[in-house]
């Protein structure tokens, strides 16, 4: 009975802690998970205590959802899992991209042969393609200029091709002077048209009215030195608004500058994972406060620096969620300084702004000799 009566007592005692453990977790607050992903629209770089740089606006992937309405699948479709034929407009394999004066984007997607024109305002896409007649193998760079005019490079028809700003194909140039083409920049003042030739290892200068070939700058380096003005498997091209030219020379791992006449400024840059140092350098593109903006395929992220090669920020990491890369390849800055990217395996466009420090605040810190809230991690 005694043992009984103990056995009694314990039960009761181990319900009654039940009971009131239960409840206790009832009445608790839920826990927020740890190490919760911010929301997109929440993304910034650098982190707080810092003031945000640069945030996080949009991306595109699926093009159908940018046109018309997506048509519903069948039953049967959704049981196989096959997507209807609008379902399908996706990015394959973008690499050039650049807007217009009225917003547009247009990103090249070299595997699909098309120059995809995304209206954000109209909420249309449009496309750019070739003719029996005028032909694109493999669209890599765009660039626009004053006239909305579109220029496309392809790489393996080594050549320019021209369309107006209704989209029709204006003329086709360059096939004598560029063995393969990669990006390309416009100066609008001085309608230069400049095209990195990664086979060639130079840059060839095309009139951009005229159509004309002007002349080549620099030419392959030796291998194992990095001579000034000479490259090794130039992929990408920018232009800022004195008319200075970076091109990412990538298999030397490095920027080069040149002025307007391609004299030789500096290089920034050298092989290695620190700040400020590269592996595949391609998209690269300047700011209206003239950082120099490089994305970095090895790195899958994108950095910015100052004209000296000071180390600012990096952002972007490997991965697909917004905010990360997966093979990160161009890169363009428009006048409001939005920052466009795009990734070859994800096939994507994100869409990025440069938060500008106030113009008090520029002074201070170009009268130190710096530049404010400096963040030199990968």
């Amino acid at each position: 009975m005694y043992l009984k009566r103990r056995f009694l007592v314990l039960l009761h005692s181990l319900i009654f802690l039940f009971l009131s453990t239960a409840a206790a977790a009832d009445k608790a607050p839920p826990k927020k998970p740890a190490n919760a992903a911010p929301k997109p629209s929440e993304l910034i770089w650098p982190l707080p205590p810092d003031p945000p740089r640069v945030r996080w606006v949009t991306e595109y992937s699926d093009l159908a959802k940018i046109g018309k309405p997506v048509k519903k699948a069948s039953w049967l479709e959704k049981v196989s899992g096959a997507k209807t034929a609008d379902e399908k407009e996706e990015l394959h394999r973008p690499y050039g991209i650049a807007t217009d004066s009225h917003g547009r984007i247009f990103v090249a997607d070299s595997e699909r042969r098309t120059i995809f024109v995304i209206d954000r305002d109209g909420k249309a896409l449009d496309r750019r393609q070739g003719t029996d007649r005028a032909p694109l193998i493999m669209p890599i760079g765009v660039a626009i200029d004053g006239q909305d005019r579109l220029f496309v490079s392809d790489a393996t028809a080594h050549q320019i091709t021209c369309f107006d700003a209704a989209g029709t194909i204006a003329g086709q140039f360059g096939s004598a002077q560029i063995g393969r083409a990669g990006g390309i920049a416009i100066d609008r003042n001085r309608s230069r048209l400049y095209v990195t030739d990664a086979k060639e290892n130079r840059i060839a200068v095309f009139d951009s009215n005229t159509f004309k070939f002007i002349r080549y700058i620099g030419g392959p380096s030796k291998p194992g030195k990095k001579e000034p003005g000479a490259f090794a498997g130039p992929t990408n091209i920018a232009v800022d608004r004195r008319g200075d030219v970076y091109i990412a020379d990538t298999l030397n791992q490095r920027v080069q500058i040149l002025d307007a006449e391609g004299k030789f400024i500096k290089s920034i840059g050298t092989q290695g994972d620190a700040p400020g140092e590269f592996i595949r350098p391609k998209g690269i593109a300047v700011d209206s406060e003239g950082h120099i903006y490089v994305a970095d395929a090895e790195f899958n992220n994108f950095q910015i620096l100052t004209r000296e090669g000071q180390p600012l920020l990096a952002v972007g990491a490997l991965g697909t969620n917004p905010g990360q890369f997966a093979l990160v390849a161009g890169l363009y800055i428009d006048s409001n300084d939005q920052i466009y990217t795009t990734e070859q395996y994800r096939g994507r466009v994100q869409v990025f702004q440069y938060i500008s420090q106030p113009a008090s605040t520029r002074a201070d810190t170009k009268a130190d000799g710096k530049e404010a809230n400096p963040s030199n991690k990968h």
